[in-house]
């Protein structure tokens, strides 16, 4: 990561303690600010308060779900805008089905991190 860029946010939220601090403790490594949510509810409040500049959400998260939290922040101006990657173990075909119009990626689980870290480098080239 180039010194002189402004250094990325991303907010993981998964309700598997061991995927999200996987994740979180990866991207810290690589020199990004990471944070980390249990459930929807939580994630959509630390959206608000510190707004990312990537989201990760957990689909089969609770309160809401990730795709219904997906849905909540693309309706909101001032969150519709940030990058979202939703993680499923589930079929990536019905999951893509449903995704938000405006979800960028998604990545199956168990996910391969070096995949998810260069798609979260694609998508800082971007911003």
């Amino acid at each position: 990561m180039n010194a002189k860029r402004k250094k990325i946010k991303i907010l993981i939220a998964a309700d598997e303690d061991c995927v999200k601090d996987c994740i979180v403790g990866l991207l810290q490594r690589k020199g990004f600010i990471a944070e980390g949510a249990g459930n929807g509810k939580e994630a959509l409040e630390k959206v608000r308060q510190d707004k990312p500049d990537i989201i990760i959400l957990d689909i089969a998260m609770p309160v809401p779900g990730g795709l219904e939290a997906c849905g909540q922040l693309r309706e909101n101006p001032d969150t519709q805008d940030i990058p979202i990657i939703l993680l499923s173990s589930h079929e990536p075909g019905q999951i893509i089905r449903r995704m938000p119009g405006a979800a960028i990626k998604y990545i199956e689980k168990p996910c391969d991190l070096e995949y998810l870290l260069t798609q979260i480098n694609n998508l800082t080239l971007t911003r």
